[in-house]
């Protein structure tokens, strides 16, 4: 009976920690993702399903709701000490490019929700999204962070490892986007 009990359990907290359910609408689409190869630079951004904190919390969003701006994507997670670093510089480069066609946006890497829901995440301020799975690492052969990457306003990648925000390169390197 016990055993029972104990297997049911660690059953039960697998399926709950996955963040899935057999139903889950967007299990399907990991799925056709999964096989995803690495992303050069050029290719489209696949339609990878997130997790919104922003306002929308629960609701799925996908980068290609982004089309339009540039997008400099911040690769990040709550245990992750240059990540927090790095977070004023973003903020301050933030705050100078508001009024330009670039959208920043944060991606946690973490696999607990409830570590990306603790002090960081209100720290971190502006769009903030979770990953679902690993399918976005994967994709973007993400194996460090933090990690920053440019999107162009169509959705292809224009910049797999961009400077560190603490790096004025960086933002002489947004400055010479066309249309930015």
């Amino acid at each position: 009976m016990i055993k029972t009990i104990a297997i049911t359990a660690l059953s039960l907290s697998a399926l709950l920690f996955s963040g899935y359910t057999k139903n889950s609408p967007s299990l399907n689409h990991h799925k056709a993702l999964a096989d995803t190869t690495l992303l050069k630079v050029g290719d489209k951004c696949p339609d990878i399903v997130f997790r919104d904190t922003t306002g929308h919390e629960g609701l799925d969003v996908k980068l290609s709701s982004l089309k339009g701006k540039y997008v400099l994507i911040d690769v990040w997670a709550s245990w992750c000490y240059p990540c927090r670093v790095q977070r004023p510089h973003l903020l301050a480069l933030e705050e100078k490019m508001k009024n330009k066609a670039i959208t920043f946006v944060g991606i946690s890497v973490d696999t607990q929700e409830w570590r990306w829901r603790g002090p960081m995440l209100k720290e971190m301020g502006g769009i903030q999204w979770m990953v679902r799975d690993k399918v976005f690492e994967k994709a973007f052969g993400i194996n460090t962070i933090p990690r920053f990457i440019l999107l162009d306003k169509k959705g292809n990648v224009l910049s797999l490892n961009m400077p560190m925000p603490s790096h004025p390169e960086l933002e002489q390197e947004l400055n010479k986007l066309k249309g930015i």
